[in-house]
């Protein structure tokens, strides 16, 4: 019936666990995030008329903050910055 092309078709054959809804949500989460890179990248394009060269850079400028973080992470947490420590 329609478990069966359902077990078929979405799962193909393998049996349905948790770890098989978490590993489904993690790849549908990582979709929608690409298709939402790609309508912000031909907003910036489109809408906003920057070049490619542009773009690279309006998106190096943003991710910045999270690139310092993991150092800005190790050094505070050996070091005491501006009078704190973590």
């Amino acid at each position: 019936g329609v478990a069966a092309k359902l077990q078929q078709s979405v799962f193909q054959g393998v049996q349905p666990s948790m770890f098989t809804y978490t590993a489904m949500t993690v790849y549908f989460v990582q979709g929608s995030l690409g298709l939402a890179a790609l309508a912000r990248t031909f907003y910036f394009k489109d809408t906003l008329g920057l070049s490619p060269a542009e773009v690279a850079a309006l998106q190096g400028i943003t991710t910045l903050p999270w690139v310092i973080k993991p150092v800005y992470g190790f050094i505070s947490d050996g070091l005491p910055l501006f009078g704190y420590r973590r």
